[in-house]
Formats: structure tokens, C-alpha cells, sequence
């Protein structure tokens, strides 16, 4: 009886693995972003320095060749080993910046479809000077305009206004004194 008890000891329940999961536990090259390696310890150094001094028997040889250095970049893997969380594995993956703002240069262009270019450019600056010129032209002439619309407004103005007749010396010579009297005065046609 105590023979039974010790062989049906308690297992846990083992569940089957994903299919579609995957595993990324082996993909030791890719590391988080902005991860680096550590750098060695002092006294790891040193051991490892001492380690050099000695002359490794053939059995130690095989035994440092399966150590790996690596680099000190971030190494990236060449395939898609993980899907992304949003299920979007349709995305095309990204591109860099240098190689998307490279102007494209796929064929070179012969003499003839330069040259026509060229002509065709030239048009087009020359028919922009035009329209700038044609334009500034427009705004002179209504500038003008402006201005003799306001000189007759104000001769206009003069040639109604009612004025009155100052024929004695000495008023005018009292309203000159007075800053805003002066200002009323004028000569003026009055025929």
C-alpha cells in the first residue's frame, strides 16, 4: 500500500502548446530596443588575461572556440520571427529615410527631351514674368486713379466750402496768434 502512494505522486495538468504561437526564447540576436551588451568586469578582465598567459591543452582549445563575441550594434534578424500585435502582417516593412527621400535617377533622359524641357521651362517663366508685370501694372493705374480721385475731392471741397471775407489787417493779424484761428485761415479765390 505505501508502495502505490509513493508511485501515483501528483503531476501537473500539461497543456498543449499553440500551434500558431512562436517562440521566441532562440532569438538571441535581437535584443529590445536600445539594449546593449554590458561591458566585461574588471576582474573578469583580469581572469580572463590571466587565462591567456597559460598555453590551453587541446581539450580547452575546443572549448573557447563555441564562445561568440558580439558586436557592439544591435544585430537585427533577417526575417519577420514574430507577428505583430496588431495582426497587421500585410504592413510592408519600414524603409530608411535615406533611401526614401533619394531623388529617383532610374534612366538618364536623352539630349532632345532635356532641350524640349528646357524650352518648355522657359515658356512657363516667361508667360509667370508677363503675368507679373501685367499685374503690377494694374495695381500702378489704380493707385493713380486713387490719387486723382482724392486731389479732386479735395479741390472740390475747397470750392464749395463757405468762407467768409477777413478784410481788416489787424483780425488777421490777432487770429495768427492763436494756434487753432491759424489754422482756419486760407487764401482762397474769391471772384
Amino acid at each position: 500500500m505505501a508502495v502505490d502512494a509513493e508511485s501515483h505522486q501528483w503531476i501537473p495538468a500539461q497543456y498543449p502548446k499553440d500551434v500558431n504561437s512562436v517562440d521566441l526564447r532562440r532569438l538571441t540576436a535581437v535584443q529590445p530596443k536600445g539594449f546593449k551588451e554590458r561591458t566585461v568586469s574588471k576582474r573578469k578582465r583580469d581572469a580572463e588575461e590571466q587565462d591567456e598567459g597559460e598555453q590551453p591543452t587541446p581539450m580547452q582549445e575546443d572549448e573557447h572556440q563555441e564562445v561568440k563575441t558580439h558586436s557592439q550594434k544591435r544585430q537585427k534578424a533577417d526575417e519577420t520571427t514574430y507577428r505583430p500585435v496588431s495582426g497587421k502582417t500585410w504592413k510592408a516593412p519600414g524603409q530608411r529615410a535615406s533611401t526614401v527621400m533619394r531623388p529617383v535617377t532610374l534612366g538618364k533622359k536623352s539630349w532632345s527631351k532635356k532641350m524640349s524641357e528646357k524650352v518648355v521651362r522657359k515658356n512657363l517663366l516667361d508667360q509667370k514674368a508677363e503675368a507679373v508685370a501685367a499685374a503690377k501694372e494694374k495695381r500702378k493705374a489704380s493707385a493713380e486713379q486713387r490719387k486723382a480721385a482724392k486731389e479732386r475731392k479735395a479741390a472740390n471741397q475747397q470750392k464749395s466750402a463757405i468762407v467768409q471775407k477777413i478784410t481788416n489787417t489787424a483780425t488777421v493779424k490777432k487770429m495768427m496768434k492763436d494756434k487753432k484761428q491759424r489754422k482756419l485761415l486760407r487764401t482762397a479765390d474769391t471772384n
